[in-house]
């Protein structure tokens, strides 16, 4: 079953990835509108400009979906890993995390209005590192708890 959802989040990063230009900003405007009118409702007072904050924050936020998305990417990873291999490793995991981000920056290169940036697989890995981290940090204390 963690293998279903693995594949699922891959195909949902290669269809993210297949997106031309135009329609990836689209989402990625979205998402930042989101994030802005939750602000707005946290903080209503003393906000900058939705304009200001497209400009300010834009990338930012486009740069962290790679980063999270890339995140839960190496957690399924790692937890696909540990089923099927006892071993507490971290590095074959991130090895095939790190792959995929290279492969799904190459698979850019032939989306209308995409390219492959080095500065995005780097995004992604660091990404998937930080999950496997995460994961792997998480069921080491659970399996320590457990065992006492």
């Amino acid at each position: 079953m963690k293998a279903l959802f693995l594949f699922a989040w891959m195909a949902l990063i290669f269809y993210m990835s297949a997106q031309p230009q135009l329609e990836s900003e689209v989402t990625s405007n979205l998402a930042t509108e989101l994030i802005y009118r939750i602000l707005n409702v946290l903080f209503p007072s003393g906000l900058i400009s939705i304009e200001e904050f497209f400009a300010r924050y834009g990338q930012f936020i486009r740069k962290l979906a790679h980063f999270s998305e890339f995140m839960i990417l190496g957690i399924l990873i790692k937890l696909n890993y540990m089923e099927y291999r006892k071993d507490d490793t971290i590095w074959i995991p991130f090895l095939f995390a790190a792959l995929y981000a290279m492969s799904d920056e190459f698979h850019q290169l032939f989306v209308q209005g995409r390219y492959c940036s080095i500065k995005d697989m780097l995004i992604d890995s660091s990404g998937a590192l930080t999950g496997i981290l995460l994961c792997h940090l998480i069921l080491k204390g659970w399996k320590k708890e457990r065992s006492h």
